[in-house]
């Protein structure tokens, strides 16, 4: 078999995304960051976990950072999924906001390795590839909040005059703060901060 002929099969491997194997492994590595968090947690670890031998991981991802990369991806795609899901429902803008609100903390409880990217935890992860993550995270929030907000100045629920991305990047980041103290639970906190922050957006 020559050079360019296992490239080939290689580079195939690798663009397949919807592999059986690769899912595997993203999935064993979700595991293994959530318990461990990224330091503590090795490409042979992973690879055992998912049962496959590390080249075969090799073929799938460049290194741990591609795989963290697609875990934490994967958990935002599965996150948005469900936000959009929960925003489908009938109801003003604010009533949708709060269903999200309460829907994020469902989440955030299932899912701690996401939790700990909103958080900017740095024992599980290094502070580069945080950041990028949590930007990523940050801008796919808010855009889909701001469209729900453009629908409520269209319906009259809310106040004219709003810049939608401007206020939604203020609502994600008050409730992202929220959850990233110990004063008070998250889930018992979050529905004040939402009657005093949506108080603000209602017509005068």
């Amino acid at each position: 078999m020559n050079g360019s002929f296992v490239h080939f099969v290689q580079s195939a491997a690798a663009n397949n995304t919807d592999s059986p194997t690769r899912a595997r492994i993203v999935a064993a590595a979700q595991e293994r960051f959530a318990a461990f968090g990224y330091r503590r947690t090795g490409i042979a670890d992973i690879a055992r976990q998912a049962g496959v031998a590390a080249g075969t991981l090799y073929r799938y991802f460049d290194g741990k950072e591609d795989v963290f990369r697609a875990v934490v991806r994967e958990l935002n795609d599965a996150w948005l999924a469900r936000a959009r899901e929960v925003l489908r429902g009938p109801g003003t803008a604010i009533e949708r906001l709060a269903r999200l609100g309460q829907a994020s903390v469902e989440f955030n409880r299932e899912n701690s390795l996401i939790n700990s990217i909103f958080r900017r935890d740095n024992e599980i992860i290094f502070a580069p590839l945080l950041e990028e993550l949590h930007e990523e995270l940050l801008r796919a929030n808010v855009a889909m909040m701001a469209d729900v907000i453009r629908d409520g100045i269209r319906e009259g629920s809310l106040r004219p005059g709003l810049d939608p991305e401007q206020t939604a990047f203020i609502l994600f980041i008050g409730g992202d703060t929220l959850s990233n103290q110990s004063f008070y639970p998250y889930d018992e906190i979050l529905p004040l901060y939402s009657e005093i922050t949506m108080q603000g957006l209602l017509p005068r």
